[in-house]
């Protein structure tokens, strides 16, 4: 048997790269094999997805080598990447919003007929194949910018999929997708392991790790901590006190921290959000009280998110119905008139309705606490620099100074920043979209924390979350959608991940 039959699909040696004179990776070493998962783990900013973006011909490494099935290979472009059979599913969407689901897998491959026109049935036919694999509800002709999130990661997962790779590199894969739908990915990487793929998968999900990983490798501030094979790791926990470098603690909730009989805060009547074509959310009712975390759980396109935006004043749908904030009811017309109301939203896109990416950490903070500043547009700047300076401290945002672009921190921290900016206006009500999307295990902890802190301190919080663990962890009662309706409110004395599950399932 030849070198190459036996050498690894993938194999990196020494890799190390820095941007503005930081280092980001130092000497790193990486190998995937044939018919094997190889998770790559860490915290938010320790380098796992600058690896893979070598790997995927995006980044020029500095220094090292990478082997392709044994042989010195330069990736210099995403083309010589794929030439060579690796396939990236990156954390950061890569789509086009004005083109069908199915435009988006094919775009630049498209298949064609005799007469050398794409072929459109071909297309179809192998788009909806795949995505229905992966639990893709929508229709494949769907344009992309009508998609939720977690909708358009499906399309990404496909288009990777479809590309017919040796090497399938996943990047927080599952990080807006729902139980029921990571429960199919997964199933469906254990498939293509068994074809012999090599898979690299990095997730913040350690469950995920431990259900269908052979190896797992530890990065830590751009190095190598260790690669053992996952039987090995004694528990999540140890394996996040790798990633950390010191113990971990998980967070708990006390079985007496249930909130006392406080008034209600938010209360949802008969609500429904009608589409262009059909209800988005249909007769849902329900009420939270003060102190108390209320959970949305359900799949994709269950009007978790539909809901909030409802609450919030920001839905694009027909309404009916009422919701009265503290016995009164509010029909808000804007964000700005929710947010004086003492309402508060974390949208699950951060980088694209949470945060002004070119704009400093204090900008950021202090932007949704303006207005309500002593003597604004007229106050002291380092009274509010001050007052920035303390939330990022409290919300435990890891920079170098509060001058520096949001967009400089990792995904954690800029989770971190935008619930501190919240904060900071002291609502009485925190609406959560999955507050933890792409976020690593020990951020994830820090963000509970505040989420529980908040509520003991009597912020109502309703959180929608794709995360059965997390709402079971977080929350008082959770409400379960199911294609828009209202399935049945389980109090936390109930809570079971099996019947969540169900309860979700059409």
């Amino acid at each position: 048997m030849n070198a190459a039959a036996t050498a690894p699909l993938i194999e990196a040696a020494g890799l190390s790269i820095s941007f503005n004179g930081s280092a980001v990776l130092s000497s790193v070493d990486f190998d995937v094999v044939a018919g094997e998962v190889h998770a790559l783990v860490g915290e938010n900013g320790a380098g796992k997805s600058s690896l893979m973006k070598m790997l995927g011909g995006l980044y020029t490494p500095d220094s090292g080598t990478i082997r392709v099935r044994g042989v010195p290979t330069r990736l210099a472009s995403v083309n010589d990447a794929i030439d060579a059979g690796i396939a990236v599913i990156h954390q950061e969407l890569n789509l086009v919003d004005t083109l069908s689901a199915v435009d988006n897998i094919f775009l630049g491959k498209e298949p064609r007929t005799r007469w050398g026109f794409p072929d459109r049935r071909a297309m179809r036919t192998a788009a909806r194949n795949v995505l229905g694999q992966l639990g893709f509800r929508e229709s494949p002709d769907t344009l992309v910018g009508a998609l939720r999130v977690g909708e358009k990661q499906l399309v990404e997962i496909a288009k990777s999929l479809l590309a017919e790779a040796r090497v399938l590199i996943m990047d927080e894969p599952t990080s807006a997708l729902s139980d029921a739908e990571t429960h199919a990915l997964l199933t469906l990487t254990r498939q293509l392991r068994e074809r012999g793929m090599g898979i690299v998968l990095i997730s913040h999900r350690l469950g995920e790790v431990f259900a269908v990983a052979d190896r797992v490798t530890v990065l830590r501030d751009g190095r190598r901590i260790s690669t053992l094979p996952v039987a090995q790791v004694e528990s999540s926990t140890a394996l996040v006190s790798m990633m950390i470098g010191k113990d971990f603690a998980p967070p708990e909730r006390g079985a007496d921290e249930a909130p006392r009989a406080r008034s209600t805060s938010v209360e949802v009547r008969n609500l429904s959000l009608w589409g262009p074509a059909r209800a988005m959310v249909r007769d849902v009712s329900f009420s939270v009280r003060e102190g108390e975390v209320f959970g949305l759980s359900g799949l994709l396109g269950a009007g978790k998110t539909e809901v909030l935006e409802a609450i919030y004043g920001i839905s694009a749908y027909r309404l009916e119905g009422a919701i009265a904030i503290a016995g009164q009811r509010r029909s808000f017309r804007s964000p700005n008139e929710a947010a004086e109301s003492g309402l508060a939203f974390v949208t699950e896109d951060r980088k694209k309705d949470g945060l002004v990416l070119d704009q400093s950490l204090e900008a950021n903070l202090v932007l949704p606490s303006l207005p309500r500043v002593p003597g604004f547009p007229f106050y002291r700047r380092r009274r509010l620099c001050n007052w920035a300076a303390e939330q990022a401290r409290a919300s435990r945002v890891k920079h170098r100074s509060l001058a520096q672009s949001a967009n400089s921190l990792s995904g954690g921290n800029q989770q971190k920043l935008i619930i501190g900016k919240w904060l900071m206006t002291k609502p009485r009500i925190l609406l959560l979209d999955e507050p933890t999307r792409g976020v690593d295990v020990a951020a994830k902890a820090e963000i509970y924390r505040q989420i529980l802190d908040a509520a003991r301190s009597g912020v109502t919080v309703l959180i929608a979350s794709s995360e059965i663990d997390e709402l079971t962890l977080l929350c008082d009662r959770i409400l379960v959608l199911c294609e828009g309706r209202a399935k049945q409110i389980v109090p936390r004395s109930d809570f079971s991940g099996d019947l969540l599950i169900d309860l979700a399932s059409p």
